[in-house]
């Protein structure tokens, strides 16, 4: 898609996600360094607890040549100040190979809770 194509698509799809989508960006020197996102997932309700808030942190990137400076880290950490704010009970992230130290470090971990399927690449026999 062309960049003048994309930002006008995207500027429309933030318009649409902006009460469950919270961007955060990082600058230096009034340029856009890097970039994280944090997805709200309204949970279904429970007899005990209505409200069940969740996030999804979702494209983290930091440019090649801004990396390695802590720029990562504080996007996600402002992430998950959002997330406490906002009364999520607890934010997942699908990490690169590459990034689970940078997320270990900042207190995620493995639970053995989530499992997922990858539905482009096939669906369950029966």
């Amino acid at each position: 898609m062309p960049r003048s194509e994309f930002d006008a698509a995207f500027r429309s799809w933030f318009l649409e996600h902006e009460r469950t989508h919270v961007a955060f960006i990082a600058l230096a020197e009034r340029s856009a360094v890097g970039m994280a996102w944090l997805a709200t997932i309204d949970r279904v309700p429970g007899p005990g607890v209505w409200t069940r808030l969740a996030g999804h942190l979702q494209s983290v990137y930091v440019r090649l040549e801004d990396r390695n400076q802590g720029i990562g880290a504080a996007l996600v950490t402002e992430a998950l100040k959002a997330a406490e704010r906002r009364g999520f009970d607890y934010v997942i992230v699908h990490p690169s190979e590459r990034s689970f130290p940078l997320y270990r470090r900042l207190g995620f971990c493995d639970t053995g809770a989530f499992l997922e399927h990858d539905v482009r690449a096939s669906l369950p026999s029966q």
